[in-house]
């Protein structure tokens, strides 16, 4: 049994000076907080000296590893000429150029390109050019996709009895029962969008017939990496782009998670639908913060005359641009060796937890892309589930999936709390190997 005498001491003087912690979202853990002092590749150590094996993924944005020396290298080599940040207005860098020449030549919707710091602000920014472009007030956004943090995009339900599909919230909803929960949201912000079913084709022809006058954008999460790694049904992303194509409406993918991470082309080049913008994230800069609308000249020239404004000090900031550069470099390399790598590396993974949960008779689904996936205790069932109504998942087992996250990571496996499970490019066999063996030795106490 790991110690962690230094990180439990730590624990409540960390809570008192930070309420909710640094994220206070679905993972956030009161009580038994690790404090970390070095990390390497895929490996991290605490203040205590315990080593784990990581798969959290730093929540998405650690996918070339820790330290990754090229990657540290290339930071080095700025710090050692240049500030972290000159002005985003002001002074510009080379790095902006070859950064912006790499994402249009590997993002299949890419003409041009617009910095920003966070997932939830690139949203916000793509929402203002497509009402902007299109000269309309909502969009669309689906149940089970996250977006942000911000009002007109966080939570809410389908209200299949609602005239105009806003968003519906139960006013008895709790932070237990709602992980969208929150006090403190405006009255108004829901009120910018409709909320359909993912994977629901009727609902959406019949929603963007009768309101397509209104609809300015469709923004979707191709692979819903938040919600168990549900897939769009075979067609439901064609029948986006056709009917955006007939209505005027621009189509926008949320790939702030599944950028880069999935493939050297994105989510958008795994499966072959090209929208007219997409908001990145995470994976793409090394672990800096960093974020993009990119897309469609035409609609992003609006922030030329700046009839759209999308200001912000830190945009495009030259530590940022250069973090992004480095990783696509990394990424790039021998036409992305590192994910055909990485995809054998997570294929004995998964393999090795299915045929584990065979011994131990416990059933369990897994699904996911390259470089993420999602464990489910008690779902049994072969290929994706699509929804997060399916029936499947009214079996899921969420004292096992909770014990699995505990346990694991007693045995050194640092695992996310609700089943997702992050790869990055330096994970190995032997990784694998030792994750394997504490997995059979919590699954054989489940």
């Amino acid at each position: 049994m790991i110690s962690k005498k230094r990180s439990d001491e730590l624990t409540p003087v960390f809570n008192k000076l930070y309420p909710g912690g640094h994220t206070n979202f679905r993972t956030y853990v009161e009580t038994g907080k690790i404090f970390s002092n070095r990390s390497e590749g895929c490996h991290v150590w605490d203040i205590d000296g315990n080593e784990y094996i990581e798969y959290t993924g730093a929540m998405g944005p650690s996918l070339i590893g820790h330290r990754n020396q090229e990657y540290v290298d290339a930071l080095k080599d700025l710090l050692d000429k240049q500030n972290p940040i000159l002005g985003s207005a002001q002074l510009f860098s080379t790095d902006d150029i070859e950064v912006a020449q790499k994402l249009i030549q590997y993002v299949p919707c890419c003409e041009a390109v617009k910095f920003c710091l966070s997932g939830s602000e690139a949203v916000q920014m793509a929402i203002r050019l497509s009402r902007a472009y299109t000269k309309r007030k909502y969009f669309i956004r689906f149940t089970g996709n996250y977006h942000g943090w911000f009002d007109n995009v966080l939570g809410g339900q389908y209200d299949a009895d609602a005239d105009m599909p806003f968003p519906y919230f139960d006013s008895n909803a709790t932070p237990v029962n709602d992980p969208y929960y929150t006090q403190g949201r405006s009255e108004f912000g829901h009120r910018e969008c409709f909320l359909l079913p993912y994977n629901d084709f009727e609902k959406l022809e019949s929603t963007i017939e009768k309101y397509w006058e209104e609809i300015a954008m469709i923004h979707i999460e191709p692979i819903v990496c938040n919600k168990f790694c549900m897939r769009a049904k075979p067609g439901f992303l064609e029948k986006i782009r056709e009917l955006c194509d007939r209505y005027g409406i621009v189509m926008s993918f949320d790939e702030i998670i599944t950028g880069f991470r999935v493939g050297l082309y994105s989510a958008q080049g795994l499966l072959g639908v090209t929208p007219d913008l997409t908001t990145l994230g995470k994976a793409f800069a090394g672990g800096l913060p960093m974020s993009a609308v990119v897309g469609k000249a035409e609609i992003l020239n609006k922030m030329t005359d700046r009839s759209v404004l999308g200001p912000g000090t830190f945009n495009g900031y030259p530590l940022g641009m250069r973090g992004v550069l480095a990783s696509l470099k990394i990424l790039e390399r021998d036409n992305g060796a590192v994910y055909q790598s990485m995809a054998k590396t997570q294929k004995k993974l998964t393999d090795g937890l299915y045929a584990l949960a065979k011994k131990h008779g416990l059933p369990m689904n897994i699904q996911g892309a390259t470089g993420v996936f999602y464990y489910l205790f008690g779902v049994e069932k072969e290929g994706f589930i699509y929804t997060d109504k399916d029936e499947a998942l009214k079996n899921l087992n969420q004292e096992q999936q909770y014990k699995f996250w505990v346990e694991m990571q007693n045995e050194g496996i640092f695992i996310m709390r609700g089943g997702r499970m992050y790869l990055n490019i330096a994970h190995t066999d032997e990784d694998v190997e030792k994750t394997l063996l504490a997995a059979d030795k919590v699954m054989g106490r489940l």
